[in-house]
């Protein structure tokens, strides 16, 4: 838990901007300024982001205040983060806002050095992002180092979609359509007799974490226990599906969706894999998941798949192609991870591992806080 200490408290007698904690009373001002920046935000929104989140006591947002408006925030989303045997909190940045009537302030750095500053002896011990460029370049001059690129897989199943992301992507996608890339569209599994999978209503969050309990990875991840699944599979501007493949009666793998609206086009993310290592039964089971929800998601324009817990020649043989490979490699702009000890001078390593290195790492869907 923080504590407010002067030195990021105080405040000059000529400075126009108090660079404070997020109170109670700040709710309608954030959630104000998000809507004028962001398309998203609503006050469900706000509330399961932020008051909601069970990882720490307090709302782990930074405000800007000027003339009683707040004008900036650099609100953040709390995660329990696993290494090895080791359980840290960790703290993602997301949504950072200022009104454009007050950029170029330096209001974003001085929010960031609040918030590093009062948490240097509290309980967070690292930071990591997911952010766009112009974020990326101003944490880096805090501090913050990249520790690379995120590898997605797209399964592109409306070219024109692509247009909302990228028209060289569109045209790409387009061209590999017309050389039969859409054909494997109707392509299925012969999923083995003793595999059946189910499609929950709901979200089996009990089941889930039992999968991941069965061989969590050594890399650093979001610790996935059933208060993380209740918790992170609640936003609502997403539509979440979960997907459990039996053996036996026993489950042995599940998968989770997350639907929902992106550029005007429908979006259909796999938001998590269980176990997220791979092993016999999972293995033998997993084609039979994703030829399920493949299926059921044929109206998606686009489906994706985040990291490298899926078998790559599962992904491929369904239609999936790889941001980091060709096609797309040339074109598509990478979702790169930029992590930071708190505070920035502080330790770089995570139960032994580097957290610059991102081989340390072990991410899908469910550790980026807008999917």
């Amino acid at each position: 838990m923080r504590t407010e200490t002067p030195a990021t408290t105080a405040r000059a007698t000529d400075d126009p901007y108090d660079i404070r904690w997020f109170r109670a009373a700040d709710r309608e001002g954030v959630v104000s300024l998000h809507r004028e920046t962001f398309p998203d935000g609503s006050d469900a929104w706000f509330d399961w982001k932020f008051l909601d989140n069970p990882y720490l006591p307090e709302t782990p947002i930074v405000v800007a205040e000027h003339d009683g408006d707040i004008v900036g925030a650099r609100p953040n989303l709390a995660f329990q983060m696993r290494a090895g045997d080791t359980y840290h909190t960790a703290l993602q940045s997301c949504d950072t806002m200022v009104d454009e009537a007050h950029r170029r302030q330096g209001l974003f750095s001085r929010m960031s050095e609040c918030l590093f500053a009062d948490y240097a002896d509290a309980e967070p011990a690292f930071s990591f992002n997911n952010p766009n460029l112009m974020t990326t370049a101003g944490l880096r001059k805090l501090g913050c180092d990249v520790a690379g690129e995120h590898t997605t897989y797209y399964r592109i199943q409306n070219p024109a979609a692509f247009v909302g992301f990228d028209r060289r992507l569109a045209e790409t996608a387009t061209s590999a359509a017309a050389r039969g890339y859409l054909a494997v569209r109707d392509r299925r599994f012969d999923a083995p007799d003793e595999v059946s999978v189910t499609r929950h209503t709901g979200v089996p969050a009990a089941t889930l974490a039992g999968l991941y309990r069965r061989r969590p990875p050594s890399e650093i991840h979001a610790y996935r226990d059933e208060q993380f699944f209740d918790y992170r599979l609640g936003n609502p501007n997403w539509e979440y599906t979960a997907y459990t493949a039996t053996v036996g009666g026993h489950p042995v793998a599940g998968v989770v969706t997350g639907t929902g609206e992106k550029e005007g086009h429908t979006v259909t993310n796999v938001a998590d894999v269980l176990p997220l290592v791979g092993g016999p039964e999972r293995d033998r089971a997993l084609p039979a998941v994703f030829d399920r929800l493949v299926a059921d998601y044929a109206d998606s324009d686009v489906l994706a798949v985040r990291g490298t817990s899926v078998p790559h020649e599962l992904l491929t043989g369904l239609g999936f192609h790889s941001d980091r490979r060709l096609p797309f490699a040339p074109l598509a702009t990478p979702t790169r991870l930029i992590v930071s000890p708190i505070p920035p001078e502080g330790s770089w390593r995570v139960a032994g591992r580097d957290i610059r290195e991102m081989d340390n790492w072990r991410p899908t869907f469910v550790e980026h806080n807008t999917a």
